[in-house]
């Protein structure tokens, strides 16, 4: 099978997707979501040792590369695009992975359109869409000034040379206390955060997930899903985890140890372990699938 690493832009209603791709070009397809304030590059650890499928990472319309969409940013609304381009790419069911929001995303996508998912990965994943007291008291106002290009503007100017608001509100919203997460890496996930042009997407974002609230929905989901969560997740709190275990006792939940909210990169091969043991399952051996 002929092997791929591109970045490519897609066409969707006329909409631009970003996405960056990996992977046999005949395989089967794994659609890799990011989350809030992030982009393709979020789920890039996951590429290695993934090498029996096409992994296509996007860009969510807002983030990245790709432009926002031009009505407000909801989560149905991103399920529904996102489902328009799976048709697109593939005649088969996806396996999808999302951290965060995209985990939220992937769990509604599973939801509104069964047909088109084989299995879930969530990473982290946004249950409730009420995020940490800590997000809530100290990142979300920035975020909902941000959402006015002008403030925007001051805060990109200011941050480098007075403030340095991302490492001082970054790291301990984000990563466990002994993170071992690499400079650089935390270097690009930093620029992802703060990338300019962003705020208003990131704000609507904020609330999107919030009037997304899954609970008393997930237990409905028939897909088989692995749920990973960081120990000390201090974004998207182990609250959301509780209601994964009460509401949807047939996934899969392990809670990795000295991981935050990016377990790829602070525990990756932790992670990386889980998720090929579990897209190696047969569907056959699944719970989900009562054979008697």
């Amino acid at each position: 099978m002929a092997t791929i690493e591109k970045t490519t832009i897609y066409k969707i209603d006329g909409q631009p997707l970003h996405v960056h791709e990996d992977g046999p070009e005949d395989a089967p397809v794994a659609l890799l979501i990011h989350g809030w304030s992030s982009s393709w590059y979020a789920l890039s650890p996951l590429f290695t040792d993934l090498h029996r499928f096409r992994m296509i990472a996007v860009d969510l319309p807002g983030y990245g590369e790709s432009p926002r969409l031009p009505e407000r940013t909801t989560i149905p609304g991103y399920v529904d695009f996102l489902a328009k381009f799976i048709k697109q790419i593939s005649d088969q069911p996806v396996i999808l992975i999302g951290h965060s929001m995209g985990g939220m995303i992937s769990l509604t996508m599973a939801l509104r359109y069964p047909e088109l998912v084989d299995r879930i990965v969530a990473v982290c994943p946004t249950i409730s869409g009420k995020l940490s007291s800590f997000i809530n008291a100290f990142i979300s106002p920035i975020t909902m000034m941000e959402r006015f290009p002008v403030v925007a503007g001051v805060f990109s100017l200011l941050e480098p040379h007075f403030f340095n608001i991302t490492d001082r509100l970054m790291r301990p919203a984000s990563f466990a206390d002994r993170t071992r997460i690499a400079p650089e890496e935390y270097k690009k996930l930093k620029f992802d955060a703060r990338r300019q042009g962003q705020g208003r997407v990131r704000a609507e974002c904020y609330w999107a997930m919030r009037q997304n609230d899954l609970r008393g929905k997930i237990g409905k989901i028939e897909v088989p899903t692995l749920v990973l969560w960081g120990m000390e997740d201090n974004t998207v709190p182990l609250r959301d985890a509780s209601a994964v275990a009460l509401e949807f006792p047939d996934a899969d939940l392990r809670v990795i140890p000295n991981a935050g909210h990016w377990p790829q990169f602070e525990a990756t091969e932790t992670t990386r372990r889980y998720i090929k043991a579990f897209l190696g399952t047969p569907t056959k051996l699944f719970k989900f699938y009562d054979l008697e």
